[in-house]
């Protein structure tokens, strides 16, 4: 059995935080206890990160005959693993930090769970990194081999392009529902503009827009769920096209015959359909 079998029991649950220990940490990585607190008390960070990732404590040993002394240990946080261990090098460390994050990921998944805040997350979510950063949309729910919600699949656009990734459950928040709405309206007006308005615009005017959402969902990838996104663009007002219309029976100019379509108003924004963008 190697090292990398025992780092499932260095992390722990502490006070709703995910730990290791600078214990673990000399043993896995087969390094001497009193050279990995020295690596941590000369680590070049913030006292603000210290504090916040680091804490110091002192436990009892035995040293034989009976006699026992104070025996200095850390305890820290993965982000605080992670500053440690960026030294630890070659292909052994690389392994053993490996385990450790996916160990630290898993942990914190758990920790995520028992709390009773996962129900939020869901496909179709829009979400955003704690840190802070763009929105996601949530297209998959992964989950680990006990039935926990461990990571997510996001899409995003990035101009035209699709763009997909798996995060850590743990580190996505949902963002508020105005957020939500308007980079859903930024996102669904671009891809239009990206696919091409003329393609898709089934108004004789110049001043209107109408499409017809099962088209658009065949068209275009990565949109959320179609009654989240039809609520959505019931909402939709100036910077974007106003709404005007749900289901409204439209002439169409692209194929010459009644097609039903969402309308929207585009004279306020001074651009013809085949401009707007």
């Amino acid at each position: 059995m190697n090292a990398v079998t025992y780092v499932e029991d260095a992390v722990f649950i502490q006070n709703e935080q995910v730990k290791t220990s600078s214990l673990k940490v000399a043993e896995l990585f087969g390094k001497q206890h009193k050279d990995v607190l020295r690596k941590i008390e000369s680590l070049e960070c913030s006292p603000e990160f210290t504090s916040a990732h680091f804490c110091a404590h002192v436990q009892t040993v035995e040293i034989g005959n009976g006699a026992t002394r104070e025996s200095k240990y850390y305890e820290m946080t993965k982000d605080g693993f992670i500053f440690l261990v960026m030294g630890f090098t070659g292909a052994k460390a690389a392994q053993i930090k490996e385990a450790y994050i996916n160990t630290f990921n898993h942990m914190a998944a758990m920790l995520y769970n028992t709390q009773g805040n996962h129900d939020q997350i869901h496909v179709g979510a829009v979400v955003q990194l704690k840190s802070g950063g763009p929105l996601y949309t949530v297209s998959k729910i992964l989950y680990d081999q006990n039935g926990y919600m461990e990571s997510a699949e996001v899409i995003w656009h990035n101009k035209s392009n699709l763009c997909r990734e798996t995060l850590p459950i743990n580190c996505l928040t949902l963002e508020s529902k105005n957020l939500i709405q308007n980079k859903t309206l930024e996102d669904f007006w671009a891809s239009v503009h990206n696919y091409g308005i003329d393609k898709l615009n089934h108004s004789r005017k110049h001043n209107l827009l109408a499409f017809n959402l099962g088209q658009i969902y065949e068209c275009i990838e990565g949109l959320p769920p179609r009654n989240q996104l039809s609520s959505i663009l019931m909402q939709s007002s100036a910077p974007f096209p106003v709404f005007m219309q749900h289901n409204h029976p439209v002439q169409s100019g692209i194929i010459n015959k009644t097609v039903r379509c969402m309308v929207f108003d585009i004279k306020k924004l001074a651009i013809s359909a085949p401009e707007m963008g």
